[in-house]
């Protein structure tokens, strides 16, 4: 083989081998799962073993300044672009990922929730993160009675690390009543929101 013959023949090797590597659908985690390369959900997963993932604040946002001042909260939930692709009656994709930020509120010297001019809780430090993500086959881990599909849920303390929060079958109670819209609350507010935003 001339060298100019060995050189083409590498080049086409090294081509296929680019595209091989395209082709997988998954990557390998430290624990050995796989997962879906576009996700970041390993499958089967277990409360509390979805990390919060850094540049959630990046994705779209689902809703933003709810005000709760029976409980002294803001909050603020993104979605990240997967479960953003949903569509309208349809669940939501494997892969999807919710994070919810809990804010805590500014009080007065009485104790009670303050608000600005247009009756708006103000805003204070941030209290809690909890990370709602879809994780095929993670259902089947859990108790018929407190299962959410394939949503697995973890809470954490401001810092994004520590675990901190209500248990999880506290959320998982909780979402039992949005069965009909795939354990998500507000999903056609939601969706309007989204429609308006992309017009």
């Amino acid at each position: 083989m001339t060298s100019r013959s060995f050189r083409k023949a590498m080049f086409v090797f090294t081509g296929l081998l680019a595209l091989s590597a395209c082709g997988h659908s998954s990557v390998q985690q430290r624990d050995g799962r796989m997962n879906d390369a576009r996700t970041d959900v390993p499958p089967g997963l277990a409360d509390g073993e979805m990390t919060l993932p850094d540049d959630y604040r990046s994705w779209p946002v689902y809703l933003a300044a709810i005000d709760k001042p029976d409980s002294g909260q803001i909050r603020d939930i993104y979605l990240n672009p997967i479960g953003d692709s949903v569509s309208a009656g349809e669940p939501f994709p494997h892969g999807s990922i919710s994070v919810m930020e809990i804010w805590k509120v500014k009080v007065g010297e009485d104790g009670k929730p303050l608000s600005d001019a247009e009756g708006r809780l103000l805003r204070d430090d941030l209290s809690l993160v909890f990370v709602m993500a879809k994780s095929r086959g993670a259902g089947d881990k859990v108790a018929p009675e407190l299962r959410n599909g394939d949503w697995v849920y973890s809470g954490f303390a401001a810092d994004g690390k520590t675990p901190a929060g209500p248990p999880a079958s506290a959320c998982r109670t909780c979402h039992l009543k949005a069965s009909g819209t795939d354990w998500m609350f507000r999903v056609d507010e939601y969706l309007a929101n989204r429609s308006s935003v992309r017009r």
